[in-house]
C-alpha cells in the first residue's frame, strides 16, 4: 500500500509520527498525546464496523469499572448482608451514571454503547438459559394448592397497581382524570403497551436470588420457606408466560395467529427437541467428549434464540426453554459447572453496565416530565407495598399468622434479573419513556434492598427457656424414643456412624429416630442453597421430594447413593431405627446453623458429627479438610443439644466375622456436666448385648476446689433450667460432687446386677497420673467415651493443657489422641448444652 500524504503533519523530530491503521489508512497523530489510544478507538466513519477493533478500549474500561465498583460495593456493605442482585444493580447504576458524567467522551461514546447493548443482550441469552436450567419442571407436580395459591394471589394487586402507576406517569399531570377525553390525548409518546410492561414487572418474584436469601436468613428448612420457593416458581414461570404475552401485544397489528409460532415451538421443544437433546448429553456425558457438549449446548443457546426472535418473541425466551429441557441430571450440574462462573462474573456484569449507563437519573428533575419527587417517592413504595400487601392478605384469608404472612409477604419482593429483563423489555419496545424507565429501576432496586432486612426483623429469634432449648442424654429418659442427627461429609464417615448407632440399643422399648445429613459445600457454582429430602420409600428413585428445592443437583451420584442406601439398610434390618436421609447445601462458614435448624425442627438429642481426621487402612489419622473442624467447632459451641465427635478408627471392625461382634466401650468420668452427659450415653450402649461396658470414675485428690470452681454461669444456667428468678438460682446451687455422686450411685444401683458392666475408681493427683491409669486399667478398647469438660476449672489436667492441638475434643480426649496405648482406638468426645454465647470460629 502506498504511503499518502497528510497536510498539515510535520515528520521531523520523535514527538509526531505516523500510524498506520489495520493497513487501510494512515491518520496523523502526536505521539505525546495521551488521546492517541481513544482516538484509534474511535470509528472513522459511519461505515466502520461498530463490533471491530475500534471499540475493544470502550468496552474493557467499562468491564473494568463494573467489576470493580461491584467488588468495592461488596466489600463496603459487606455488614448490611444484600443480596447479590442488589449489590449488581447498585454497581451498574454507579458505574454507568458515573461514567456518563465525568468522562463521557472516553467511555460511554454512542457507537461503544450500542455494541455495549448487544453484548448486554449475548450475557441475558447465557443467563436465561442458566435460569431456565435451574428449575426442574418435574418438580411442579409436588407443588401443592397452597403453593400454586400463593404465587398466583399474589399476582393479583401487583397488576392492578402496576397498570394504574403507568398511566399516572404516562399522563400529563394536568389530565389525570381517567377516560376523560384529554386523558388520552396527552399521553406522553409512548406505546400503550408498557401499561402490561410495568405491572409484570411488579409480579416478579426470582426463584434463584429468594434461595439465596432463605439460605442468608435459615429460613430455607421452615414451613414458610418452602412455601415461599415453591410460589416463586409459580410466579417465575407466570411472569414467562405475561411477557410473552406482552411482547406479542407489541406487535402494530394484532393478530392471534402470531402466537401460533412460539406455540409451535414450545410443543416442539418438550415433545421432540427434548428427547433429543436428553441422548445427546447422555452420549456426550458418556463419552466424556467435552467439545460436543460445549458445541452443543451454545449451539442451543444460539438456535433457540433465533428461532424465538424469527416467531415475534424476544430472543432470550428461546435459551430459557433450551435450558428448561435440560434432563435433571449429571450433565445439569457439569453445565453449571463450566457455564455460571463466565456468564455470571463475566458476561452479566455487561449488563448491569448497560442497564446502568440508561438509568439517567437526572430525569427525575427533568421539567419536562412535571412529576415531583414526592410523587415519585409514592410511587416506589406503592410499588413496594403491591407485591407484600396482595400476598399478605391471602395468607392471612388461608390462616397464617401475623408474622407468617409479613414474612411471606416481603419474601415474594424478591426481584432478579428477570425483573430487569422486562424493564428493559418495555424501553426497547417505546413501552417506557426515561423518567418511566428510573422509576421503574428505582423499585426493583428498592424491592431488593429491604428483602433480607425486613425478612430478619419479623424473624428475630425470641428467646426460649433454657429448659426448652435443653436437650441432653442426661435428662432424657433411658425408656424413651433417642432422636439422633449424624453429620456425613463423605461416605468415609459412615462406618464408623452406623456402627455406633447399631450398638445404641435400638429396639421396641428403646426406639431411635435417626436424621442422616449429607453435608454438601455450597459454592459460586451452585444457584442455590437447599434441604433435599431423600424418598426411601421409592428404591428406584433418588430425585428429591419436593420440599421448595427446584436445583439440579447430582443426586444420584455414588456418594448420595451409597448414603442413602446404607441407612435404608439399617432401618430395614427390624432394630426399631426409623431413619430419614436429608442433603443440606450450605457454605462451610454458616453451615452449623443450617444443621442447628435441623436439629430445633426434629427435636434432636443428641448431634454426631466426624472428626475432620479420617483414618487410614492402618486406623492412623490423615490430614483433613479443615472447614470440617470449623464447622465442628462452631457447632459444638452454638448447639442447643448435645454434641458428639467421633473419631473413627474402624469402630466395631472385626476380621471373620459374620455375625455382630461384642465390642468394648469405656466411660471416663471425672466429673461435670459433659462427663455425666458421656456416662448417660454410655448407660444407654450399655443395655445392648453386644456391649462391654467399662466405667473408670477418676477421682482428683488434690484439687479441692475442682467441684466448686465449675464455672459459675453453668450452675446458674442449670438452676434456671430447674426454677425461677434469682431466688430459685441461690437455691438450686448444688455442690457438683453432690450433683455427680447422685448420678452416678443411681447408675450403680440400676446396673448393680448387669454383668457386661464394670465400674472402677481410682483416685488421681496430676494430668500424667491420670494418663498413666488410663493406659494401666483400660490400655485398649474398641470405644472411649468422654466428656469435653472444656469449661471445668481442673488444676488436675491444667498440666496438660500446653500439649492440647485439637482444644474442640476437651485436654483429655486431644491427649487420648496421640497416645501409643489408645491408638487403634476410636474417641466419642461429648459436650452437653450447657453454654451460651460462645465466639464462633472463622
Amino acid at each position: 500500500m502506498a504511503r499518502r500524504n497528510v497536510s498539515g503533519v510535520t515528520m521531523e523530530g520523535i514527538t509526531s509520527g505516523v500510524v498506520n491503521i489495520c493497513h487501510k489508512e494512515l491518520v496523523p497523530i502526536s505521539l505525546n498525546n495521551s488521546a492517541f489510544f481513544w482516538k484509534l478507538a474511535r470509528p472513522r466513519n459511519k461505515n466502520d464496523p461498530m463490533f471491530g477493533y475500534y471499540n475493544a478500549p470502550y468496552y474493557s474500561v467499562q468491564l473494568a469499572s463494573i467489576i470493580f465498583v461491584i467488588h468495592i460495593l461488596s466489600h463496603i456493605l459487606k455488614s448490611l448482608h444484600l443480596p447479590r442482585f442488589s449489590l449488581e444493580l447498585l454497581a451498574g447504576i454507579l458505574a454507568g451514571q458515573g461514567l456518563r458524567l465525568w468522562l463521557p467522551v472516553f467511555t460511554v461514546p454512542l457507537n461503544s454503547i450500542k455494541g455495549l447493548d448487544t453484548l448486554g443482550n449475548v450475557s441475558l441469552m447465557c443467563y436465561a438459559f442458566l435460569m431456565g436450567l435451574e428449575i426442574d419442571l418435574s418438580t411442579l407436580r409436588h407443588i401443592g394448592q397452597q403453593a400454586l395459591y400463593t404465587g398466583l394471589s399474589g399476582m393479583v394487586l401487583p397488576l392492578l397497581i402496576g397498570f394504574i402507576q403507568f398511566f399516572i406517569l404516562a399522563a400529563n399531570s394536568r389530565y389525570l382524570k381517567f377516560f376523560a377525553s384529554k386523558f388520552w390525548e396527552n399521553l406522553a409518546p409512548v406505546k400503550l403497551t408498557g401499561a402490561i410492561f410495568w405491572p409484570v414487572t411488579l409480579t416478579v418474584t426470582s426463584f434463584s436470588d429468594l434461595a439465596r436469601i432463605l439460605s442468608d436468613t435459615k429460613l430455607l428448612h421452615t414451613g414458610i420457606g418452602k412455601l415461599a420457593l415453591s410460589s416463586s416458581i409459580v410466579s417465575e414461570l407466570t411472569t414467562w408466560i405475561l411477557l410473552i404475552i406482552a411482547l406479542m401485544l407489541n406487535s402494530d397489528t394484532l393478530n392471534p395467529l402470531y402466537l401460533l409460532p412460539i406455540v409451535t415451538f414450545l410443543i416442539a421443544s418438550w415433545f421432540f427437541i427434548r428427547p433429543a437433546v436428553t441422548w445427546i448429553l447422555r452420549y456426550a456425558e458418556k463419552t466424556n467428549n467435552t467439545s460436543l457438549l460445549n458445541f452443543f449446548i451454545w449451539s442451543g443457546i444460539t438456535m433457540s434464540s433465533i428461532i424465538t426472535d424469527a416467531c415475534g418473541a424476544n430472543f432470550i425466551i428461546g435459551p430459557f426453554v433450551f435450558g428448561l429441557i435440560i434432563p435433571n441430571e449429571n450433565v445439569a450440574t457439569l453445565i453449571m459447572e463450566k457455564f455460571e462462573d463466565y456468564v455470571r462474573g463475566i458476561l452479566i456484569p455487561i449488563f448491569f453496565m448497560h442497564n446502568g449507563i440508561r438509568t439517567d437519573l437526572s430525569s427525575l428533575l427533568n421539567p419536562v416530565y412535571n412529576t415531583h419527587l414526592y410523587t415519585i417517592f409514592l410511587l416506589i413504595v406503592i410499588a413496594w407495598l403491591a407485591k407484600f400487601a396482595s400476598t399478605f392478605i391471602f395468607s392471612k384469608l388461608a390462616r397464617k399468622t401475623t408474622g407468617e404472612a409479613f414474612t411471606l409477604g416481603v419474601l415474594m419482593n424478591t426481584k432478579g434479573v428477570l425483573a430487569l429483563i422486562v424493564i428493559n423489555s418495555g424501553r426497547n419496545n417505546q413501552g417506557f419513556n426515561t423518567l418511566m424507565f428510573v422509576v421503574l429501576i428505582l423499585s426493583v432496586l428498592v424491592m431488593s434492598i429491604t428483602v433480607i432486612p425486613f425478612t430478619r426483623a419479623a424473624n428475630k429469634s425470641k428467646k426460649r427457656s433454657n429448659k426448652i432449648n435443653r436437650r441432653t442424654m442426661e435428662s432424657n429418659k433411658l425408656d424413651s424414643e433417642l432422636r439422633v442427627l449424624t453429620c456425613i461429609h463423605s461416605t468415609r464417615n459412615l462406618s464408623g456412624m452406623i456402627n455406633l448407632l447399631e450398638h445404641s440399643n435400638a429396639n421396641k422399648q428403646y426406639p431411635i429416630s435417626v436424621f442422616a445429613l449429607n453435608l454438601v459445600q455450597l459454592t459460586d457454582r451452585r444457584a442455590t442453597t437447599m434441604l433435599i429430602v431423600h424418598d426411601h420409600n421409592n428404591q428406584n428413585n433418588f430425585h428429591n421430594t419436593f420440599e421448595g428445592s427446584g436445583q439440579k443437583l447430582s443426586y444420584q451420584d455414588e456418594d448420595s447413593k451409597t448414603i442413602l442406601k446404607t441407612f435404608e439398610s439399617l432401618e430395614n434390618r427390624g432394630s426399631s431405627v426409623s431413619t430419614q436421609t436429608l442433603t443440606v447445601v450450605s457454605p462451610y462458614t454458616t453451615m452449623h446453623d443450617d444443621i442447628n435448624c435441623l436439629g430445633e425442627d426434629k427435636h434432636v438429642t443428641l448431634i454426631l458429627i466426624p472428626f475432620h481426621k479420617q483414618a487410614d487402612v492402618y486406623r492412623r489419622l490423615q490430614d483433613g479438610n479443615l472447614n470440617w473442624r470449623t464447622v465442628n467447632k462452631n457447632l459444638m459451641y452454638t448447639s442447643t443439644c448435645s454434641v458428639g465427635i467421633i473419631v473413627d478408627r474402624g469402630l466395631g471392625y472385626k476380621e471373620n466375622t459374620t455375625t455382630q461382634p461384642q465390642v468394648s466401650f469405656v466411660v471416663i468420668f471425672i466429673g461435670g456436666a459433659d462427663d455425666r452427659e458421656a456416662l448417660a450415653l454410655g448407660w444407654r450402649m450399655a443395655k445392648s448385648p453386644n456391649v462391654n461396658l467399662t466405667i473408670l470414675r477418676l477421682i482428683p485428690t488434690n484439687d479441692v476446689n475442682y467441684h466448686n470452681d465449675i464455672d459459675c454461669e453453668y450452675k446458674e444456667e442449670r438452676a434456671l433450667d430447674e426454677g425461677e428468678g434469682e431466688g430459685a438460682t441461690m437455691t438450686s446451687k448444688k455442690d457438683e460432687t453432690e450433683v455427680d455422686n447422685e448420678y452416678v450411685n443411681e447408675f450403680r444401683f440400676r446396673t448393680m446386677h448387669d454383668k457386661n458392666i464394670k465400674y472402677i475408681e481410682k483416685e488421681v493427683k496430676t494430668g500424667e497420673e491420670v494418663i498413666r491409669i488410663i493406659g494401666r486399667v483400660v490400655p485398649s478398647c474398641d470405644l472411649y467415651i468422654l466428656g469435653q469438660r472444656k469449661n471445668v476449672a481442673s488444676s488436675v489436667m491444667m498440666g496438660l493443657l500446653e500439649w492440647m492441638e485439637f482444644d474442640e475434643l476437651g485436654i483429655l480426649g486431644d491427649t487420648l489422641l496421640s497416645s501409643d496405648f489408645a491408638e487403634h482406638s476410636s474417641l466419642l468426645v461429648v459436650k452437653q448444652h450447657y453454654m451460651s454465647g460462645m465466639p464462633r470460629q472463622k
